[in-house]
Order: structure tokens, then sequence, then C-alpha cells
């Protein structure tokens, strides 16, 4: 017994070393250096309600952000928005304004890799960024008419995200459990892989080794957002998203976007969800609008599948917003 815990304590140090060698070289796929802390950094205080009573963000502010994968700064221009530049309702220059949660925000990472930034340097166009976290198409269209509609734009680039828009009108809130945030902390498996995360470097070479081998632990198909039926939530929401869409007379993009266990659960189980009730009606929507619509699936490379998301929460990772923004423009300059 003493022999056996003496050799599993030397493995252990030796393995924890070697991953700290292999992560300092950037030998890994993924080289994170450990926080050595469970503590959060300022978690959302960058955020408050604006006039109208909506979750926006505090006008002229700057803020840290820490986790265990990522550790960025945000800052907020004159009306609040994620952007390092101020917006001006009389501004001349033609604009694109970007529509979202999260995603459109850019949570996790710095402001120049966003996929707004990453938008504006390829196009050369202004990007209004009216992305918030929390936020769902409800909130959004009210954000949208109070404020962002008075900018000078003349294309809109709306994200919808499965897993967490769909509402219904009875109670106005999402119909799916929102896995970007609410992590249970009594879930033994996260709870390891979080120790193992932030106290240590071994967690680089776990981490590199799955995604070499594709360890899939996805979900049943029927508990993804691309396969989810219920028709008076999608109408519902899809008549708040055709409002988004139709206010002003612009140019838009629809831009569906796949969480990582959207992929996991298309790629097990390579089901054709393009043929369900609510994929054919963003269709139709997006018809009848003239808007293009843009499904981020269309252009996933499953091997990479991994590098898209943040390792501790589910939103884009600086490869994530960059391939994101990629594939958009691989539509938007055919038009």
């Amino acid at each position: 017994m003493k022999k056996t815990l003496i050799f599993t304590l030397i493995f252990v140090f030796f393995f924890e070393f070697t991953s700290l060698v292999f992560t300092k070289f950037g030998l890994l796929i993924f080289n994170e250096t450990p926080k050595y802390s469970f503590k959060e950094i300022n978690l959302y205080d960058w955020k408050e309600k604006d006039e109208n009573g909506i979750d926006w963000h505090k006008k002229n502010y700057k803020a840290s952000h820490s986790s265990r994968c990522f550790d960025v700064k945000y800052e907020f221009n004159n009306i609040g928005a994620r952007d390092i530049n101020d917006y001006f309702i009389n501004d001349q220059e033609k604009s694109i304004i970007l529509i979202g949660d999260s995603f459109a925000e850019g949570y996790g990472v710095n402001t120049n890799n966003t996929f707004a930034k990453i938008i504006e340097k390829k196009t050369d166009k202004k990007v209004l960024n009216f992305g918030v976290s929390g936020s769902d198409p409800n909130l959004q269209i009210t954000k949208y008419i109070n404020d962002g509609s008075k900018f000078n734009f003349d294309e809109l680039i709306y994200f919808f995200l499965p897993y967490n828009d769909y509402l219904t009108s009875n109670t106005n809130k999402n119909k799916k459990k929102n896995i970007l945030s609410d992590f249970d902390l009594t879930n033994v498996k996260y709870s390891i892989a979080n120790f193992l995360a932030r106290f240590t470097y071994s967690y680089n070479f776990l981490r590199s080794a799955a995604y070499l081998l594709d360890i899939n632990f996805s979900d049943n198909y029927e508990n993804s957002s691309y396969f989810f039926n219920d028709h008076e939530s999608i109408n519902y929401t899809f008549d708040l998203l055709e409002k988004i869409i139709s206010y002003k007379d612009v140019k838009s993009y629809i831009v569906i976007i796949p969480t990582i266990h959207d992929i996991n659960n298309y790629q097990k189980n390579n089901l054709n969800y393009k043929n369900l009730y609510w994929y054919e009606q963003i269709n139709k929507l997006a018809y009848i609008n003239n808007s293009t619509l843009i499904d981020l699936m269309d252009f996933k490379d499953f091997k990479k599948k991994s590098l898209y998301f943040h390792s501790c929460d589910g939103h884009w990772s600086n490869y994530g917003n960059k391939f994101a923004a990629n594939s958009f423009l691989k539509v938007y300059n055919q038009n």
C-alpha cells in the first residue's frame, strides 16, 4: 500500500512537471496557465439597467473578467456598447449593427478579438455592437427600437442562438436551460475538471489528449436545441425576430449559432435538422424579408470543434470568434 502511494505521488508529480514544460513551450493544443484560485473577478460588475429598465452596460466603463480559462478586459463606450470607439447618432458614415446576446457582446475575449471587431477590420465598415449577455429576442427588440435603430446603418446582423433564445408568450422566459452560465458545481465531473483547470498544468495535457482522441461526452440529440420542436415557442420567438429585421429597410443577415452540444449531437446522430419545423420557419422568415440566412453548422470543421469554445463555459474563444467572422464573410462578400 505504501509503495503504491509513493508510486502514485511520483507519477502525479512527473505528469504535472511534464505538462508544465509542454505548456511553457507551447507544445500542447491547449496551453493555459492555472489561476490557482476559485475566485471569479468582477463578474458582471459592468452591467446595469438602462433608462428603460433593459439589461445593458455601464457607460464609459472598463472591467476585468477572469475565469478559469480566460482573463480579459472589457471596454464600454459613451452609450454603454462593447466597443473602444464611441457611437454618435449624427454620424454620417454608414455602419453595420450587430444584435444578439453574449456571443455578439464578445463574452470571454478581449475587445479586438470579438466578432464585431473582426468584421469591422475586414469590411472597413463600423460595426455598432448592441450585443448584451443574458438577453433574449424580446429584450433585444426593445433595446433596438429604443436606441439602436436611431443610428445610421445600412446592414443588420442578428445572432440567433437556438439553445437559449426560444421564448413563450405566456411566460416570456427561455424554454431551454442556459448551459452557458449555470453549471451545477455539485456535479462531480465538472467539479473535478474545474479544480484541475484552476490548479494544474496537467489539465492542458488531458484536454489536449481528449481533443486528439475526439472523446465525445455529448448528450442525446433530443436535448439539442437544433432539434427543438415546440411550435408555439418557435412561432412566438420568430415573430419577435421578424420585427427586428423588418423594423428598418436595411439589408439583414440572420446568423444561427450552434453550441458545442449541438455540434456533438449532430455529429454523433447524423440527423437532418433542416427538415424540422423551426428550420423551415426561419428559412421562410428570411426569404419573406429578403434576409440572408447563415447557419454556422454548415461551416464547422468538426475536427476543430473543441477550439471554437472556451473550455469552462461554452462561449466562443478567440478562435471561435475568428471562425464565425470568417464564415460570415464568405457569404457576405458574395452579396
